[in-house]
């Protein structure tokens, strides 16, 4: 029976400030929340590459216009190679300012192979150590995506389609999907009661054993189901087998879409909760697959509790004196000088 509770979608991403029609983001994001219905959003910054710094700063001032929704915010560069940052701008000095701030969690999207090469100093040296203890510690949320699809490194398997986005590895000196893997398992050793939720089931729907390994070893480590076109072929082609693993690892599963404020996203978030909740037949990404029916509490912990348990049972409250605070020391980084003149109005307002 189609799932009609309490929903989170715990991964969303604003990708500019206006839609092509001139509705911002503030509008965007009340009228997805409003129109689906939801418990909350979680919108997930992505403050390096081609957004930059004004990723964090556009989704703090979501959350100071509406409280109800939960942010994770990532580290920001200057520039790239990052060898060193500016005094006062280390990754666990802005790690404090987001938490002051008010931001429910960490995004970390350092080990995606587009910005693994970027950046060019991986996750597991000493540079990132003290980052990881901190978050260690406090018991922060650390919402995580680690590679891509191990297909996007062959191109015999890839999809054309991502060939064009440029997402494909095998060549060009990216690290290969292993050692980019082994980087992130070096800090999980190190660190292993960091609070987790890796992104598009951690890529590992081809090995749901070797998941549940990562699960009996890490119990603070979850995955979200955030959908990528390998893993909805996987469930279809491994069916039962994947209602017995999703019902057997309720506990640790989280929802969300992976989608962009200006993109369109009801179709794809109403799919997913349909793969979930019915054993009907499901498009998910152009990719036909086929629902796992499971029982409603499991589509309960799913859809929304663990999220909850995961990150916090209500958002943070936000700190406006801090917010004004990041803004103004780290709008010299934005580098698009329309957004630049964008956040100038909006921290007069605070």
């Amino acid at each position: 029976m189609l799932y009609t509770g309490p929903v989170i979608d715990g991964h969303l991403h604003v990708e500019t400030w206006f839609d092509a029609n001139g509705k911002d983001f503030y509008t965007g994001f009340d009228e997805i929340a409003a129109r689906r219905g939801v418990k909350a959003l979680n919108i997930a910054a992505l403050p390096i590459g081609e957004w930059g710094t004004e990723n964090n700063i556009i989704a703090a001032l979501y959350k100071l216009h509406n409280p109800s929704v939960y942010i994770h915010g990532g580290l920001t560069y200057p520039e790239y190679p990052v060898r060193e940052l500016p005094c006062g701008a280390d990754p666990v000095t802005q790690y404090k300012e987001m938490m002051e701030l008010g931001f429910d969690g960490v995004k970390i999207l350092e080990t995606k192979p587009e910005y693994h090469i970027q950046i060019d100093n991986p996750v597991d040296r000493e540079f990132y150590e003290p980052y990881f203890a901190a978050m260690e510690a406090d018991g922060t949320h650390i919402l995580w995506h680690v590679c891509d699809p191990d297909s996007f490194w062959d191109r015999d398997r890839i999809p054309p389609e991502h060939i064009a986005n440029g997402w494909y590895y095998g060549e060009g000196g990216y690290a290969s999907f292993e050692e980019i893997m082994g980087q992130v398992f070096n800090v999980l050793r190190r660190h292993p009661k960091l609070n987790i939720t890796f992104a598009h089931f951690f890529f590992h729907s081809d090995w749901p054993e070797k998941l549940e390994d990562v699960f009996e070893k890490y119990p603070n480590v979850n995955v979200d189901i955030t959908p990528g076109t390998e893993m909805y072929e996987n469930f279809r082609d491994r069916h039962e087998a994947y209602r017995e693993f999703f019902i057997k690892n309720a506990d640790r599963i989280s929802f969300g879409t992976d989608t962009f404020f200006p993109e369109e996203t009801d179709t794809l978030y109403n799919n997913v909760i349909r793969f979930l909740s019915t054993g009907e037949d499901v498009i998910i990404h152009r990719t036909p697959s086929r629902g796992l029916d499971l029982p409603e509490e499991v589509c309960r912990k799913i859809l929304c509790e663990n999220f909850q348990r995961k990150v916090s049972p209500a958002p943070k409250a936000m700190n406006v004196d801090a917010a004004k605070r990041y803004i103004e020391k780290y709008r010299g980084w934005i580098k698009n000088r329309a957004v630049f003149d964008l956040v100038e109005k909006e921290l007069k307002k605070l």
